[in-house]
């Protein structure tokens, strides 16, 4: 281990090895396939890119956000690391450069998402990469059992036999053991190490409650705003929610960012350099954001709604606090949440005769397809709902299993071939995975809301049970179940707070956003127009709410100031003139 520790102080900058780290380490380094959980910030990263500069032969990373890819390279490098991803937001001589060099052997470390595994240029390239090492980031999205499950995932053990079956390493934040055997099973690991840790976070105060209204949440999270300095993270499920919270906000003079899906690529992108240039700027957002951000001075992760999920919760809660600072962490529910979370487990759970369905409206359309979105698919299959998820998960699905190829979002899709029903895998659209996943939901409203109003446990303790991990001997002294949330924000916190009180929003200075180049500012549409812009459609004035869809393909919602309603506009199809302010 001479010259692992050795690389470890000159490239990464640490003197030892922490917690599961030396072990998990030891048997990448010894060629044995080894599954990996320990909390996030805790260095899984670290525990196959350490190995990558110590063994021959390159590491080919699966990881499953093209952000994420960027930022880890980026950061690699700059410590001296060869490393590199191959990804869609390259164009197509870039990632045949990139492979090239890999054939070379010029990197250590090839990052890629599971989806890059269907390109028959990157399937054609694998044979004459030399990839010894398998690294699978996140690996609880391989298992149904999982709370982030991706289809494209389930099939890595397929694409592990492409490569020779190298070595392989899983690793994420959060696995019960049912997982942890899923991800195991799926990619075929012989004989793995398994090291399973726990919530070792002592710096993070966890807390669960339950507001009597909409309107005590709103004043609670309101509260912790003003008490908790420091830059710091609001979830919630639905992006109308987050929209009402940031109104509500900005009429208290509490300043915050919002990010969610239906946000431009630019504004996304724009909101994500703000919140990780700042020390005390507060993002609103869905679980969209977060797995992007690796940001060691996050002071709190609050969550507006109900989780969908315990691991879900313990993954988000995570991102706080990687610097040790005390960080607060705590979720305020609702009664309604449980209805609006039951309703996206449905939507998320397309049974079999949804999933011929609209295989068979993608054949009738025939060559008009190439004139369709999933707008117009959604049209035609759903009246109502537009959180409804069931149409995207379905076009996944048809892609990871050849039906499909292209994107509605590329305007490239096309339909290859129908499936018949029994080449779907089996829990899809299963009564069994359904109720299963509402089972998931129902524990994690019992955490908030246990049946027995005198449970006392320690939430280190309930989290440990859910997980099947040995249980803490003693109080955390940082929870809702162990000492006063008052007392514990007053020793730690609250000294922060008034370092770093907030000035109200007319206050703050707006930074202004840095201009495009001249080819990107005439090739995205999307970059014409942001939140909060005036805008003149033919004789009617409006302000633009949002800007949904892609940079090449926007979608402007606007407020109408004549009678305050909310309209879709394509920009493509009506002219938009900005007005300047």
């Amino acid at each position: 281990m001479d010259r692992t520790l050795e690389l470890l102080r000159s490239r990464f900058g640490h003197t030892e090895l922490r917690g599961l780290q030396a072990p998990a380490i030891e048997a990448v380094l010894a060629g044995r396939d080894t599954v990996l959980t320990i909390p996030t910030g805790g260095g899984k990263s670290l525990c196959y890119q350490l190995p990558a500069l110590v063994l021959e032969g390159t590491t080919l990373v699966v990881s499953p956000l093209i952000a994420l890819m960027q930022d880890q390279v980026d950061a690699l490098r700059a410590k001296g690391v060869a490393a590199t991803f191959v990804n869609s937001s390259l164009d197509a001589p870039t990632r045949a450069q990139r492979l090239a060099e890999a054939r070379e052997g010029a990197y250590d470390l090839l990052y890629v998402t599971p989806e890059r595994f269907r390109s028959r240029a990157f399937l054609a390239a694998l044979p004459e990469l030399n990839i010894t090492r398998l690294a699978v980031d996140e690996a609880h999205c391989i298992s149904e059992w999982g709370h982030d499950f991706r289809p494209d995932y389930h099939r890595l053990g397929h694409y592990r036999e492409l490569l020779g079956d190298p070595p392989c390493i899983a690793v994420t934040a959060t696995a019960t053991p049912r997982v942890v055997e899923d991800v195991c099973a799926a990619l075929r690991l012989d004989d793995p190490l398994v090291l399973r840790g726990g919530i070792e976070r002592p710096n993070l105060f966890m807390g669960l409650s339950v507001a009597e209204s909409p309107e005590e949440r709103i004043d609670l999270i309101a509260s912790r705003l003003s008490e908790i300095g420091g830059a710091g993270i609001v979830y919630s499920t639905l992006i109308r929610d987050l929209e009402r919270l940031h109104d509500e906000l900005v009429r208290r003079g509490v300043p915050s960012l919002v990010y969610h899906g239906k946000l431009s690529q630019r504004e996304r992108r724009q909101m994500q350099a703000r919140f990780m240039d700042s020390t005390d700027e507060v993002v609103l957002a869905t679980a969209a954001f977060g797995m992007g951000v690796d940001k060691p001075d996050i002071r709190f992760v609050l969550h507006a709604q109900l989780p969908r999920t315990v691991e879900a919760w313990t993954q988000e809660i995570g991102r706080a606090g990687r610097d040790g600072e005390p960080s607060w962490c705590e979720a305020i529910a609702h009664p309604e949440d449980l209805a609006v979370q039951q309703e996206f487990v449905r939507w998320a759970n397309p049974d079999r005769e949804f999933v011929m369905q609209v295989q068979r409206t993608l054949s009738d359309w025939g060559e008009r397809i190439a004139t369709k979105d999933e707008q117009d698919l959604r049209g035609e299959l759903l009246l109502k709902n537009r959180r409804d998820n069931r149409i995207g998960i379905t076009l996944r699905w048809l892609e990871v299993l050849g039906a499909t190829r292209g994107s509605f979002e590329r305007g490239d899709l096309e339909l290859l071939r129908e499936l018949e029903d029994d080449e779907l895998p089996a829990s899809v659209g299963t009564e069994a995975k359904l109720q299963r996943d509402l089972s998931h939901l129902l524990e994690m409203w019992r955490l908030a809301s246990p049946e027995d109003p005198t449970e006392t446990d320690c939430r280190r303790v309930e989290l440990a049970r859910h997980f099947a991990l040995a249980e803490p001997t003693s109080p955390c002294g940082a929870c809702d179940r162990c000492t006063s949330a008052e007392t514990w924000r007053a020793e730690h916190l609250a000294r922060r707070a008034a370092a770093s009180a907030r000035p109200r929003a007319s206050e703050r200075p707006q930074p202004v956003p840095a201009a495009p180049s001249e080819a990107a500012a005439s090739s995205r549409l999307a970059g014409t127009f942001a939140r909060g812009d005036w805008v003149r459609i033919g004789r009617h004035l409006g302000r633009v709410v949002r800007v949904e869809g892609t940079d090449a393909r926007p979608i402007l919602v606007v407020e109408s100031v004549d009678d305050l309603q909310q309209r879709r506009i394509d920009p493509r199809r009506r002219p938009v003139e900005r007005l300047e302010r």
